[in-house]
């Protein structure tokens, strides 16, 4: 879906024009509803072809050189027929042209998982968690050397460094949000003192389960939801991935991570679809081992952790608030909750 029509900058069309797509114009460029860190653009070509533009708004940890970009248009070129990716058309990394890092991949076809979620029940829902499923098996059977970050082109992932560590990353976290100043025009939606202890109790009793994960070095999508996800009818009628979206978080570590992902708001998923993408994934060789559940839930507390002390707006701020207060509860880790 998007939200109008919208004018390219000069440097933007004269790179379209002369390197990502010789030989064809774009007649119309219209943005993209999604994309929560990065603008997506729909563009059309007189020649009736269809693109999307990503471009990669500023960002990243200080000091560490990470050119997300690169590292997106890197994975989309060595996975692309392995995996359901969209097709790389041209990559600006350095935004030396386009005046931020871009990419441009060919249009896919297909209706966001959000939305079918929404329609789906019964076997439709089984059908979608399935494929689901089968998709996450297919990208954590990419096996890397050792676990760590991409950095850039080559995808030889980078020895961790501290943050690696759940504890010292939440205390990364919970710093970083406390030196942010508020944003002009409003305060943002900000972490309490009792849902910081909460979190902090939290991470304590997950850590030892993160560790002993932290060994494996497999594909890990890293932000593997429903918002990423493209489904389309497959050739028997049956719901199949068309395109896994957002790769700039990727890295080398552990397939439950994506897994704690995807079933993070698995209460408001139909029953039938997580049974499915959990039988989907085993099917499929993903790796579920016999403590899968708390352990997927332990790695997920990397991503709490990161939107609750950074969240993009107040309505996923209190989504997650609330999966970590029914985690907390169910883990007898509840902080007494005192004024905000």
């Amino acid at each position: 879906m998007t939200t109008g029509p919208i004018e390219l900058d000069v440097g933007t069309r004269a790179w379209l024009h002369g390197e990502a797509l010789p030989g064809e114009r774009v007649r119309c460029a219209e943005r993209l509803l999604g994309g929560c860190n990065n603008e997506l653009i729909l563009l059309l070509t007189e020649a009736d072809g269809r693109y999307v533009l990503r471009r990669f708004r500023p960002g990243g940890e200080s000091g560490v050189r990470r050119n997300t970009c690169e590292v997106e248009a890197a994975l989309l070129r060595r996975l692309h027929g392995r995996l359901p990716l969209p097709e790389l058309v041209a990559a600006d990394p350095d935004g030396a042209a386009t005046g931020c890092p871009s990419l441009l991949y060919r249009y896919i076809r297909g209706v966001p998982l959000t939305e079918a979620l929404a329609d789906a029940s019964g076997p439709a829902a089984a059908d979608l968690g399935r494929a689901v499923g089968a998709a996450l098996a297919l990208v954590s059977g990419w096996e890397l050397p050792r676990p760590g970050r991409f950095e850039e082109a080559s995808l030889v992932p980078q020895p961790p460094d501290g943050r690696s560590d759940l504890q010292a990353f939440v205390e990364h976290c919970l710093a970083v949000a406390e030196r942010r100043p508020p944003p002009a025009g409003g305060a943002a939606p900000r972490l309490g003192a009792s849902d910081a202890r909460t979190l902090r109790r939290l991470a304590e009793r997950a850590a030892p389960l993160c560790a002993r994960a932290a060994a494996d070095h497999r594909l890990v999508h890293n932000d593997f939801n429903p918002k990423n996800l493209l489904v389309g009818p497959g050739r028997d009628g049956r719901w199949e991935v068309a395109a896994v979206l957002d790769w700039e978080l990727a890295f080398s570590g552990p397939p439950l991570m994506d897994v704690g992902n995807m079933l993070r708001f698995e209460d408001d998923y139909p029953p039938d679809y997580s049974r499915a993408f959990l039988d989907g994934f085993r099917d499929g060789g993903g790796p579920l081992p016999d403590d899968w559940r708390r352990t997927s839930r332990a790695l997920d507390l990397f991503a709490l952790a990161d939107i609750l002390t950074d969240p993009p707006d107040r309505r996923v701020f209190d989504r997650v608030r609330a999966v970590m207060l029914r985690r907390a509860a169910a883990e007898n880790v509840l902080s007494r909750s005192v004024p905000r």
